[in-house]
């Protein structure tokens, strides 16, 4: 992976480490929400998205989409456009199995409390996903 990417890559691991250590002091955990442009913007570049797969880019969608230390889900528009993005790309088995992204998005299409858009959007992945491992 190219420095640039890979920094990218870490500078978006670090936001979400720090929204963790906000959470767990009681303060507001925003740093995912204020870079969820350039995550989305770097997920969506067609250029670089083999590359950003290949070095295990949906673990970080993975730690983005995942509860914080209190329990308490990530934003909504952060779990809406991950989730948007996750079915737009193209992802194989190797992809899904390294990242373990399969069993959040399984939590958020179980999850009774959750919004009914975000429900729908994760069974359609996991539709697509289920098909793309059988074949």
């Amino acid at each position: 992976m190219d420095p640039p990417l890979n920094s990218i890559k870490d500078f978006l691991i670090s936001c979400s480490e720090d929204d963790n250590k906000s959470n767990k002091s009681s303060k507001p955990a925003t740093k995912k929400l204020e870079n969820l442009d350039l995550f989305t913007k770097t997920l969506l570049n067609k250029k670089n998205q083999d590359i950003l797969l290949d070095d295990n880019i949906l673990g970080v969608v993975r730690m983005w989409l995942e509860p914080l230390p209190d329990k308490t889900l990530p934003n909504i528009n952060i779990r809406k456009r991950l989730l948007e993005i996750l079915k737009v790309i193209n992802v194989d088995k190797n992809h899904l199995l390294e990242s373990g992204i399969g069993k959040i998005v399984h939590f958020y299409s179980l999850n009774p409390k959750e919004n009914v858009e975000i429900k729908r959007l994760a069974l359609e992945i996991i539709q697509k996903w289920t098909r793309r491992v059988v074949e």
